[in-house]
């Protein structure tokens, strides 16, 4: 009785792993190109919604400020926009980031404030996410 494999078992073990890892690894990176994109657009839908209920609930105008370095969500105080909460933006994740309007405000009744909609388009490699929101402080992501 043998124990282990023989140097012809392993080379051909190797050989069928390294043509494995050939194939699959270029569709790695769009898998991880997804991820990621996926992962900042959450990121921003929660911003959204977030800054939304805020401004709701304490019953004042809240602006979420989108960047590539940061979201930030701010509070107006009757006088001017005071920090809130802030975490890092999508730049961190390498994807890039194209907004019609950075700052997103809404008032106390959770209707946007200012201009009428904004389009957030995230991208890395060739996968992107477009978040849309309206007026009436809707969020859809395409």
């Amino acid at each position: 009785m043998r124990r282990g494999f023989s140097l012809l078992e392993l080379i051909v073990t190797l050989a069928a792993a390294a043509v494995v890892t050939a194939i699959t690894l270029p569709r790695l990176g769009g898998v991880l190109d997804w991820l990621a994109v996926d992962a900042e657009a959450a990121k921003v839908t929660t911003g959204l919604a977030v800054t939304r209920h805020v401004a709701i609930m304490r019953g004042t105008r809240a602006r979420l400020v989108v960047a590539v370095d940061s979201l930030r969500i701010d509070r107006w105080d009757g006088r001017t926009w005071t920090p809130l909460v802030r975490w890092v933006g999508p730049g961190e994740a390498g994807v890039r980031l194209e907004v019609s309007n950075p700052e997103v405000v809404f008032g106390p009744t959770g209707i946007g404030w200012g201009a009428s909609n904004t389009t957030i388009v995230l991208r890395r490699g060739s996968r992107f996410e477009m978040i849309t929101t309206s007026r009436l402080g809707r969020v859809k992501r395409w």
